[in-house]
């Protein structure tokens, strides 16, 4: 009967916390916001950003229908991606999220020649989806590089863009994933540009990353995740490596970076 009662206990006290969570999110305004969102989400289920088409239809958070009914859903890694890659070049992408940049690579350099890695599962029928709006295919796989073959914990969050290797917050939900030797896939496809947005992981990517024959990276910092230090020490690692960031297109949180291709 103890065990009993203090289940129910537990029970009682963790419905009234979420309960007093529930309230302070759920103004009135709030309410017919979210309401709204979910509404012109299913009258317009595509909704088209840069000339790349999503679809918004079912299974998103409100922040990320928030991002994309402004508009906003990664638009400085597009900015950068527009300025900087050629017909010629071979892009690898690690965070593939929606399948944005993907979509956005592939319809300048062709869908054989874009390599996309993400970690998180639930997101393929998503990105697969959004493939097929744009008429393009990627090479997507579900894995994340890292810097050894094997598994890794993964965090998934409500918010995708908020999963990580990192565990971010308590509700966060641990699942193992494939890893593989981000060198070795390096040697494999011989990318020219570089695609990173892996929430935080850039801390440890540059641990165990080779750089060869890469001529352009665009990565999104994470300060708020690993720390100011963290990411100076990254954006140290790209200019040891002999790049340079193109001023003309960065900035504080994203960043290109170009290396002469000698």
């Amino acid at each position: 009967m103890t065990d009993v009662f203090n289940i129910l206990k537990r029970a009682y006290w963790m419905g009234r916390e979420n309960y007093a969570s529930w309230r302070k999110h759920s103004r009135p305004g709030d309410i017919r916001r979210r309401a709204v969102l979910r509404l012109r989400a299913w009258l317009q289920p595509v909704i088209e950003i840069e000339g790349i088409r999503l679809y918004r239809g079912t299974g998103l958070t409100i922040p990320v229908l928030e991002t994309l009914e402004a508009r906003q859903y990664e638009t400085p890694e597009a900015r950068i991606v527009r300025h900087a890659i050629q017909p010629a070049d071979v892009v690898l992408e690690l965070g593939t999220g929606l399948g944005f940049l993907a979509s956005l690579c592939a319809k300048v350099v062709g869908s054989d020649k874009v390599y996309s890695y993400e970690a998180n599962p639930a997101l393929a029928p998503v990105i697969q989806r959004n493939f097929k709006l744009n008429g393009v295919s990627p090479r997507l796989e579900i894995s994340l590089l890292g810097g050894e073959n094997g598994a890794i914990t993964f965090y998934v969050m409500k918010n995708f863009w908020s999963s990580s290797t990192i565990k971010r917050h308590p509700r966060a939900k641990p699942i193992q994933v494939p890893m593989k030797r981000f060198n070795d896939e390096l040697t494999r496809l011989r990318p020219s540009f570089l695609i990173i947005d892996i929430e935080g992981g850039e801390q440890d990517f540059i641990h165990y990353a080779r750089l060869d024959g890469l001529q352009k990276v665009c990565i999104e910092l994470h300060p708020h995740v690993i720390g100011q230090a963290a990411v100076a020490e990254v954006e140290a690692f790209f200019i040891g490596q002999g790049f340079r960031e193109d001023p003309a297109v960065s900035d504080p949180e994203h960043k290109l970076y170009l290396r002469d291709p000698r």
